[in-house]
């Protein structure tokens, strides 16, 4: 059931929020023992809210579409008076003294808080590996422990193993998107700026995003609502005979694994069948960007979260997970006029790729050219965590540095039944069309 349905059997009465909150909890509880999906339920809360919900299903007062609701919220996200540790044992005990204000919009909504989930320690990281809190294994492979995807690994694994009707993560060079490609989730990037930041641990803040993960287009628009304090709007799908999408080679393209690329493209072979008019067109805006974005002396979002975070994982590097630790205090060496050049550059390339792509509604790109890794052989870090976090990283990031809004969406499923992601993504601020493009999409792929 999708959170949307939910919802609406509040509504007629069908269901009792406070049951389905308690189902959920219980659920969560026994199928996840060693708290590798949720870092701290918060029974008590949902509880609470879950009886204030059901009191105004019964008088005729919901609040909202997802009044009711349970959601899961990334461990970054602060709620008063639970330790907000952002997946890093250095911050174990910050506890906030207030929600944050996103947390804050969907309570005054009438959403439920389940609890916290594990991500990535300090969000830096697209594999969803942390040894310190718990890595979820994609629920995908019962046979081999694979990565969830980052770094809102627990969001999505809730959600996947239907332990909450919805998730809400962030999203700075990819963790909402990449956890739910490789989940079979739908994954929504805001522009930056379009919700608040306030009361989330920040990596970067010139590329950090808030973003819903979501089991179909419809709920994700839905929780955009949420999120940013509105009512949810019926959302109407596009007519694709009057979408153009563009479809470019280069860097997006290379190295995608072979049951990615074929599951890819039987699915724009639908959409032209449904009618969208997709055009071949390379873009290299996007393979000057990712060259830029991996630039090691050129990196804002390391030099940012250096800037936030080196003083403490330099005083507490016991106890930070290696991979994040290097990639944290590689700012260290960065140097102002570099960063100052490279601001200027992404801004160059940003404003060329928006000239070349203002006829279209959106660009196609795979959400992530590769598998889920089994995780046993990226724990320890080295070469081999390097290569599968960058080529997990490598498209999403794309959108982040050039700032534009993007959402994936699934597109079937290799041999061993690994979810594939199909990536739209979409000038800034244009989220409302990107989704009624995504809704028809997915009525397309289905």
């Amino acid at each position: 059931m999708t959170a949307l349905e939910l919802g609406r059997s509040f509504e007629a009465g069908k269901a009792d929020p406070r049951e389905v909150a308690e189902d959920f909890l219980e659920r969560s509880g026994l199928e996840d023992p060693d708290r590798r999906v949720y870092v701290r339920l918060l029974e008590k809360r949902a509880r609470a809210e879950a009886a204030a919900a059901a009191d105004r299903a019964e008088r005729g007062l919901r609040r909202h579409a997802l009044d009711g609701v349970p959601l899961s919220w990334k461990d970054l996200f602060d709620v008063a008076g639970e330790p907000t540790a952002a997946g890093s044992l250095a911050l174990k005990n910050r506890v906030p003294e207030k929600d944050a204000e996103v947390l804050a919009r969907a309570t005054r909504a009438g959403a439920v808080c389940l609890g916290k989930t594990t991500m990535t320690e300090l969000a830096f990281s697209g594999l969803g590996i942390n040894p310190k809190f718990g890595t979820p294994a994609n629920p995908h492979d019962g046979k081999v422990e694979r990565v969830p995807g980052g770094s809102s690994a627990g969001a999505a694994v809730s959600l996947a193993r239907g332990l909450a009707a919805g998730a809400v993560g962030t999203d700075t060079g990819g963790s909402v998107r990449i956890p739910a490609a490789w989940n079979g989730l739908v994954g929504l990037k805001t522009t930056a700026g379009r919700l608040p930041l306030k009361g989330t641990v920040p990596l970067s803040p010139t590329f950090d995003t808030v973003g819903p993960l979501a089991r179909d287009v419809a709920d994700a628009a839905a929780l955009l609502a949420l999120l940013e304090g509105r009512q949810a709007r019926p959302l109407a799908a596009a007519d694709l005979k009057n979408v153009s999408l563009r479809l470019p080679g280069g860097i997006a393209w290379e190295g995608v694994e072979p049951q990615i690329a074929s599951a890819l493209d039987k699915g724009i072979h639908r959409l032209v069948k449904a009618g969208a008019r997709i055009v071949e067109h390379p873009l290299p805006e996007l393979d000057e960007i990712h060259a830029l974005a991996w630039d090691p002396k050129a990196s804002r979002l390391v030099a940012e979260a250096y800037a936030q975070w080196g003083e403490m994982l330099a005083a507490n590097e016991a106890d930070i997970y290696r991979p994040v630790f290097e990639r944290v205090m590689a700012g260290e060496a960065l140097k102002a006029g570099d960063l100052v050049r490279a601001d200027l550059k992404r801004k160059e390339i940003a404003a060329r790729y928006f000239a070349a792509t203002a006829g279209a509604d959106a660009v196609i790109l795979p959400a992530v050219a590769i598998a889920p890794p089994p995780i046993a052989g990226l724990v320890s870090g080295g070469e081999a965590y390097g290569r599968a976090n960058r080529m997990a990283l490598r498209n999403t990031t794309i959108g982040n540095q050039l700032g534009v809004c993007a959402i994936t969406l699934p597109c079937g499923n290799d041999d061993n039944g690994l979810p594939i992601g199909l990536m739209l993504q979409s000038a800034p601020y244009t989220e409302e069309r990107l989704l009624s493009i995504a809704l028809a999409v997915e009525r397309a792929l289905s």
